[in-house]
């Protein structure tokens, strides 16, 4: 077979050309170079290798598993893959079996209970009353039999960010404002466009960026102002109330702002918290001069939302035209030591407290959404009681280990407009892992951090936040919940409680 060109195969295998030249730069391709144009030109074996690839990319197959795949095409290797695969698609299949029988059966009650008819009448209030009170009984139907416990599982998978991109974000000079105060987002904004016209930076700099940012704590409480960056030339004059400021770049988990940003921003958290390859990174040092700390819960972090399409669109930008950009550095695993004692602890906070370094770590257990209609961890554990799935987390719990009550804030607890509690145990810590996961556990992924181990008695009052800053250290807001209450015996008076710190 004699080569054929780019043009050629792009059109006979229905790829485009850049995509040609992508497989070629990660390695899953070789070309050939005419030697009269230096043009790209394949071979039948890269031919045929591209067919296989692109067969591969159509069952959902990674481009790193593909290279895996290709270069060793040992059975085992090749079946592990689909079979992780076969897994992912098995849980999307469930999650939208489960979410299609119960919209099927909101239709037939809704058809069952109503004459509503898709009319102009329908616009009618008596007509949206009764749909509303209809929907009222098929909801109380659904509970009752087919069960919220199916949906939230089935709504934990699909709402899992698929689209989220490792970049890099070069060094660059910036000219940085912050406005503190009542509407703070949008004066920034208004100073940020008449330093750019006033300037005329577009003509000098056209590709120029955008990033924005809120000095706050974990909890969302603004501790400093709005402050905005605009990528500018290295001897651009920048005037007051503008500085100039070195940004020196760094890694950047990037996910669009969807349509509520700080659901997403939880959902980069997760996807963090859950990869092996990457850790959370305030990224406080990655300007010159560096982000001041926060003394409050959560500290301070860089995290920023880059503005897209700058220079063609300087109005305000909506959620389409934003990226959330969160801070990340390689996660290597460090080695653990048993925790050490702070000297003067009880002294300095009233409890006697530890500190440790601990590592990535997943735990398995038993989850319900807390929120204002009255749930509580309290009445939680009292279900877990009589239900029997407190008995199963001991049955399963190695002799000496901790059992575990996390309270946490992620991407799902927090479109259920609460938050999440979990009795659990460290995957470590259980006897029969492939057992215990037939009862159907939740699962999540801790990152890593520096704790504080703290002591107290049952019916201690404790204000985590307030003693860990008594000790010197700053609440890592970063991992997204603690473990307030951890039972070593479940007689036992002495409570522990571990908080993530920086």
């Amino acid at each position: 077979m004699a080569l054929q060109s780019i043009g050629q195969v792009s059109k006979a295998q229905g790829i485009s050309a850049r995509m040609l030249r992508y497989y070629e730069q990660v390695g899953l391709i070789e070309s050939h170079r005419c030697e009269d144009n230096d043009y790209r030109a394949y071979d039948e074996a890269a031919a045929l290798r591209i067919q296989q690839i692109i067969l591969l990319r159509k069952l959902q197959i990674p481009v790193k598993k593909i290279r895996v795949i290709l270069d060793h095409p040992q059975a085992a290797a090749v079946i592990g893959i689909f079979k992780e695969n076969i897994a992912g698609i098995e849980q999307e299949i469930s999650a939208l079996s489960a979410i299609k029988t119960i919209l099927e059966r909101f239709v037939l009650e809704i058809e069952q209970l109503t004459a509503v008819q898709l009319s102009l009448d329908f616009l009618q209030e008596s007509s949206v009353q009764q749909l509303a009170e209809s929907l009222s009984l098929v909801q109380k139907n659904v509970k009752e039999t087919i069960g919220m416990t199916d949906l939230n599982k089935a709504a934990q998978v699909l709402r899992k960010l698929r689209n989220v991109r490792v970049i890099f974000l070069p060094p660059m000079t910036v000219a940085s404002i912050c406005i503190e105060g009542e509407n703070a987002q949008d004066r920034a904004w208004q100073a940020l466009t008449d330093f750019v016209k006033q300037s005329n930076l577009l003509a000098s700099k056209p590709d120029v960026r955008v990033f924005k940012f809120v000095h706050a704590n974990a909890a969302g409480k603004n501790c400093g102002g709005h402050e905005i960056w605009v990528s500018i030339p290295e001897d651009f004059t920048v005037p007051a109330p503008f500085v100039r400021k070195k940004f020196l770049g760094g890694q950047y988990a990037a996910h669009m702002a969807g349509d509520n940003g700080f659901e997403t921003w939880l959902g980069l958290q997760d996807w963090v918290n859950e990869s092996g390859a990457y850790q959370y990174d305030p990224g406080l040092d990655r300007c010159d001069p560096p982000m001041p700390e926060i003394d409050g819960f959560g500290g301070m972090r860089l995290d920023l939302d880059e503005v897209l399409n700058y220079y063609s669109t300087q109005e305000p930008p909506g959620d389409e035209r934003i990226d959330l950009l969160l801070s990340i550095k390689e996660y290597k695993e460090a080695p653990e030591a048993p925790p050490v004692e702070i000297p003067c602890s009880q002294e300095k906070c009233g409890f006697r407290a530890s500190a440790v370094r601990k590592n990535k770590f997943r735990v398995f257990g038993f989850t319900q959404y807390m929120s204002a209609d009255g749930r509580s961890p309290e009445g939680f554990e009292a279900e877990l009681r009589a239900d029997g799935r407190l008995d199963i987390l001991h049955q399963f719990r190695k002799s000496g280990a901790p059992l575990l009550r996390y309270d946490s804030h992620d991407m799902d607890s927090q479109m259920q407009g609460g938050w999440r509690s979990t009795f659990c145990l460290a995957e470590s810590d259980i006897t029969d892992l492939q057992t215990f996961m037939e009862h159907s556990p939740y699962t999540e992924t801790i990152d890593a951090s520096n704790w504080l181990i703290f002591e107290y008695a049952r019916g201690d009052d404790f204000d985590d936040h307030a003693v860990c800053m008594k000790l010197g250290y700053t609440w890592n807001g970063c991992v997204s919940g603690t473990f307030p209450k951890i039972w070593l015996d479940a007689e036992a008076e002495t409570l522990y409680g571990w908080y993530p710190v920086k």
